[in-house]
């Protein structure tokens, strides 16, 4: 784009001068000011933005789950799962309070429910708030590792996949025993 707009400049100013000759020597001197006044902008606005671009730092969450996801797919797949069981537990809170609001003589057997599918949540957002913990502990143990040139990182991961596992376990049967009491 700069290339281009330098360009048509250079053409509209050699169409100026072919037009008036008596004042060659101060149109060439104003055209060569023009044109290093033009590359020095040119070179300040490219140097700022090569500024703002190496500024712009990746967030250090997107880092640790990026490199989950490269190392350890399949704990990466299960912090996933765990983020959707959230995702329905508040679906099923909000359906619930949602029918508490249309039928408030019932309110008591809802209420029940809500605060079942609310612990649910709680737990399953404790865990995963603690899977993120040591996932971001990994990682630096895995950078560390890679600066010292260790091997602690294989041992870590797959304590935190085991634990992922468990708790997924755990959220199936609980989500589980609650659908089947609303069965009921």
């Amino acid at each position: 784009m700069w290339i281009r707009l330098g360009i048509i400049f250079l053409i509209i100013v050699l169409a100026i001068i072919l037009t008036r000759r008596q004042k060659i020597w101060t149109i060439i001197t104003v055209m060569g000011g023009l044109i290093v006044a033009t590359y020095i902008i040119l070179i300040i606005g490219g140097g700022i933005h090569q500024w703002q671009k190496e500024n712009q730092t990746i967030p250090p969450q997107q880092v640790v789950n990026s490199f989950i996801q490269d190392i350890h797919p399949e704990l990466s797949q299960k912090m996933t799962e765990i983020a959707e069981e959230m995702a329905l537990s508040t679906q099923k809170i909000q359906q619930l309070q949602d029918l508490k609001k249309a039928f408030p003589n019932q309110a008591q057997m809802i209420e029940q429910k809500i605060n079942q599918w609310q612990t649910l949540k709680n737990q399953l957002s404790q865990v995963s708030n603690d899977i993120e913990q040591r996932v971001e502990q990994a990682y630096v143990a895995y950078k560390i590792d890679e600066i010292q040139g260790r091997k602690k990182f294989t041992l870590i991961s797959q304590t935190l996949l085991n634990q992922a596992n468990a708790v997924l376990a755990n959220a199936d049967s609980t989500k589980s025993t609650i659908e089947a009491q609303l069965d009921e």
